[in-house]
């Protein structure tokens, strides 16, 4: 009986024991589960959060890549009307400066470039290099900074040539005379934005061509024409930069009219006598299409030649977003004409961009005209063909051919083949 009993309890203990491995084996597989769900929840949290998070950043309107002053061709539409520069897409560096206010933004781009003359008569080679440092920064959202640090070495064709137009337009030695290599402040301003940008406002040393007699298509010899006349209009003989000022107001994002006052040399005494003067209007058609046409039209008047008048229109009409045609014409009143040695001059050409490889191909073809003062002087003609291709993001290669005919007293003609390397950071 005993024995029995001693069964029954070890068989029911055994069942007992049994039972609870099976609950606590279950309890173990609910907890997990219960943990999977819970890790599950917290990671569907989590990606809520970061999409909520990615959505409230603003985000940068372009790429990176810009940051780097890429001179490489970027879309005309975000490029403004009255920034078509050597800088073109300064703009948007600053917009990007401006939404991180307190911080310094370091970039700037260098060129190297070799010409040679190979008119048999007067053979010549030259090289040249520069380098520019860019720092920006805000101050809150409507307070720009901005400092162009510049060292050039060489001098260019220009040193062998009596050209009224510069045969390479990214020339002019900042050396000392005594042999040291300097770096210069090109420029440093603060810009003031009022009003939702309608109202600007640039004080400080400025360059009056970043403003006035702008073009899309040649303005800036880091990435177009070498050629002076297909740079900027050689009858507006803008002072060097100087303390100047520049109001601009902009009605509806096409139309602008804008004033600048710069001193008529680069000093800071007497800063309100010996002002250079201009003044400005543009207007955009077509905008936001590959048709768009922007007209730059703006007069000017110089202290040194008892403010004798200039004026200037410049012109570019896009076509298919391919093909860009351009024009200027300048021209000055006599005194101004005699002060500077020019009366008039014109400028035409195209440019014609497309992507045979990976990264664009350019092609630009320009022809131009300046007349002197001087009766013993032709008329000097240039003209100027180049092929561009960008590397990458950060280089481009360039060739060039240019042909000036009528050059100085003994109207001379010079034929020069160039190569142009551009680096970007």
């Amino acid at each position: 009986m005993k024995n029995f009993v001693l069964i029954i309890c070890i068989v029911l203990l055994n069942t007992s024991f049994n039972k609870n491995n099976f609950l606590l084996a279950q309890n173990d597989s609910i907890s997990y589960k219960i943990k999977i769900d819970s890790l599950n929840a917290m990671i569907d949290s989590l990606n809520q959060e970061l999409e909520g998070v990615s959505k409230t950043i603003d985000k940068p309107k372009y790429s990176d890549s810009l940051l780097t002053m890429n001179t490489s061709e970027t879309d005309s539409l975000l490029i403004p009307e009255d920034q078509r520069s050597r800088r073109k897409q300064l703009d948007e560096l600053l917009q990007y400066v401006s939404q991180r206010p307190g911080q310094f933004f370091f970039n700037g781009q260098t060129n190297a470039i070799i010409q040679g003359n190979v008119q048999k008569d007067d053979r010549f080679s030259t090289g040249t290099g520069s380098i520019n440092l860019f720092a920006s920064s805000s101050f809150g959202d409507n307070v720009l900074l901005f400092i162009d640090l510049e060292a050039i070495g060489g001098n260019g064709p220009d040193e062998f040539s009596s050209t009224l137009t510069s045969l390479n337009g990214d020339a002019g030695s900042t050396q000392s005379e005594d042999g040291f290599d300097r770096i210069i402040v090109n420029e440093a301003w603060v810009e003031f934005l009022f009003i939702d940008d309608i109202f600007t406002v640039t004080a400080g040393k400025i360059d009056l061509t970043n403003y006035f007699d702008n073009n899309a298509v040649a303005n800036d010899e880091n990435s177009q024409f070498i050629t002076g006349i297909f740079i900027d209009n050689p009858t507006f003989v803008v002072p060097p930069n100087s303390p100047g000022l520049r109001i601009r107001t902009t009605i509806l994002k096409r139309f602008y009219i804008q004033y600048a006052i710069s001193k008529a040399e680069n000093t800071g005494n007497n800063i309100f006598t010996d002002l250079f003067q201009v003044a400005g209007f543009g207007f955009k058609l077509f905008p936001h299409s590959d048709f768009e046409a922007n007209f730059h039209i703006y007069g000017y008047s110089d202290p040194y030649a008892d403010n004798s008048l200039g004026f200037g229109v410049s012109i570019d009409q896009s076509i298919a977003n391919r093909f860009t045609i351009f024009g200027r014409i300048g021209n000055n009143e006599n005194t101004l004409a005699d002060w500077y040695g020019i009366k008039s001059s014109w400028s035409a050409g195209f440019q014609f961009k497309e992507s045979f490889f990976t990264e664009p191909t350019i092609i630009g073809i320009g022809y131009g005209q300046i007349k002197s003062t001087e009766v013993t002087i032709k008329n000097e003609d240039s003209f100027e063909l180049y092929f561009r291709q960008n590397i990458n993001t950060w280089i481009s290669i360039s060739t060039h051919f240019q042909n000036i005919w009528n050059t100085g007293v003994v109207n001379s003609n010079y034929s020069l083949i160039g190569l142009r390397v551009n680096f970007t950071f």
